[in-house]
């Protein structure tokens, strides 16, 4: 993780989470996130529809791409041959508790382009059997132009899962991610030597 949003949310959520698989939606309290509460997002899937949406997103993330996101598809937002990739990454959250870190490239409707973070973690099971995940969206660095000309599309650069060993005393230095995947057409190359075992199926 590059990004100082991204730690302080992966920070906060291993404190909550205190050793357990992930933390309680209803621990969560806005007020101790505020400063990067803009860019935070909470995505709920649907186990009847096999769907992914926004249940909330902050003032920044909606600023971002011009509109509400809020009922908003999760997977509207990226181009259609990364939806697959994206989809197996948030079920990996879900289904097997395990964070995920994104990289992509966000492009505007005048074809500009800047390039995000994303980290995404996983909450308990709500009551109604949906599955919640939270996470942050930030870009690396931050064009003039973004809020004024909005993002359209999301192209997705890698998607690594991030390994926490332990419980909530972990820092963002003692974590340790998976090999970069890139993509090559309609293949997904893994950096290193050895094969891993791709995220499982949504």
């Amino acid at each position: 993780m590059r990004h100082a949003g991204s730690q302080k949310l992966f920070e906060y959520w291993n404190a909550l989470r205190a050793g357990r698989p992930a933390p309680e939606r209803s621990e969560i309290e806005p007020s101790d996130i505020r400063a990067i509460l803009g860019d935070t997002f909470i995505l709920e899937v649907s186990m009847q529809f096999r769907t992914v949406s926004f249940r909330l997103a902050g003032t920044r993330l909606c600023a971002a791409y011009g509109r509400e996101l809020k009922g908003l598809g999760f997977l509207a937002l990226w181009s259609e041959d990364d939806n697959y990739e994206i989809a197996r990454a948030i079920a990996r959250v879900y289904r097997d508790n395990a964070p995920v870190l994104l990289s992509y490239s966000a492009v505007s409707a005048t074809d500009r382009a800047v390039e995000y973070e994303a980290v995404i973690l996983p909450l308990a099971p709500a009551a109604d059997g949906n599955a919640r995940v939270l996470g942050i969206a930030t870009p690396r660095s931050t064009p003039y132009w973004l809020g004024a000309d909005p993002l359209v599309s999301n192209q997705l650069r890698n998607s690594r899962p991030i390994e926490a060993a332990g419980g909530a005393d972990v820092m963002p230095e003692t974590l340790a991610t998976a090999p970069a995947s890139r993509r090559f057409g309609h293949l997904t190359v893994l950096d290193g030597g050895k094969a891993t075992e791709a995220p499982g199926r949504l």
